[in-house]
């Protein structure tokens, strides 16, 4: 056999060592990498499942909160319409008081002109001093149930308080729960990335104007907050009559107010405090 003949059948043989070794690794790695796109997709669906079932709850959370904003609302309508009536009734006993102190008034009136004629008009007097003591009994009786109208107010006032109290608590969660509707509803965004929002126009305007001392920007304050469905990221526009003055991009909500830095500014003249704000706004 030729030497060349051997040569190549040495690298042949070679070859086929080191093609058979590339055909093993690559059958391994195809199985892991196949392996951990399966893992991968599981691990997707079971995220995306977690997230839903969070803002399910948020949602049933928040209706349920409304609910019971809207019951103890009614309730506190209901106890003032009380109180009014009670107000109205306690108006009605003290003049029906005063009317018994002006009849008592009279009499005592009467009963010192008739002193001078005691003798002769005995029985009548003694028939004025039984209905005196009737109309004192009838005043005394009249003043205990002021009284107790004025306890009964009393309380129902305080309730009041414990109710606009509660309304405030509910409100506060109900934001809450809001806002944690939010943060969940965007796990699938880039955080703190700006959004347009879509739902029903939000019209507000700027309550003061400030400067960011750590970034050299400008920040905003306005008269609309979580109550008012502003949330963190939100994009607002800042007009004044027709004209378009600058963008905004929420940065922190409370329930009544919310701050905003300005994003892009126009040459109008700056962003003035009573400028008006709304959350839609087509150039």
């Amino acid at each position: 056999m030729h030497i060349l003949t051997k040569v190549f059948a040495v690298a042949a043989a070679v070859l086929s060592l080191v093609l058979a070794a590339l055909t093993m690794a690559f059958s391994v790695n195809a199985d892991r990498i196949a392996n951990e796109f399966s893992s991968a997709k599981a691990d997707a669906a079971a995220a995306r499942a977690t997230m839903e079932a969070a803002v399910a709850r948020g949602s049933e959370t928040s209706a349920r909160m409304q609910e019971q904003i809207q019951g103890l609302s009614s309730e506190l309508q209901k106890a003032r319409i009380v109180a009014r009536d009670l107000e109205s009734e306690n108006a009605q006993l003290l003049a029906d008081v005063r009317r018994s102190e002006e009849e008592v008034q009279s009499i005592r009136n009467q009963t010192g002109d008739f002193v001078e004629t005691v003798n002769a008009q005995a029985a009548l007097i003694e028939s004025y001093r039984t209905e005196l003591a009737t109309l004192r009994e009838s005043e005394s009786r009249m003043r205990r149930e002021n009284l107790a109208l004025e306890d009964r107010l009393n309380d129902l006032e305080s309730g009041r308080i414990v109710f606009e109290q509660t309304i405030r608590a509910l409100q506060e969660q109900l934001a809450a729960a809001q806002r944690g509707g939010e943060g969940m509803g965007s796990l699938g965004s880039a955080a703190g990335e700006p959004f347009n929002y879509s739902g029903p126009l939000i019209t507000t305007r700027i309550a003061g104007v400030a400067q960011d001392t750590a970034s050299g920007g400008q920040l905003v304050e306005i008269d609309a907050g979580a109550n008012d469905r502003v949330a963190n990221g939100m994009k607002l526009y800042v007009i004044r009559g027709e004209s378009w003055v600058a963008d905004l991009i929420v940065t922190r909500t409370d329930l009544d107010s919310a701050v905003a830095r300005v994003a892009l500014a126009g040459s109008g003249g700056g962003i003035r405090p009573g400028d008006q704000v709304i959350s839609r706004w087509t150039r």
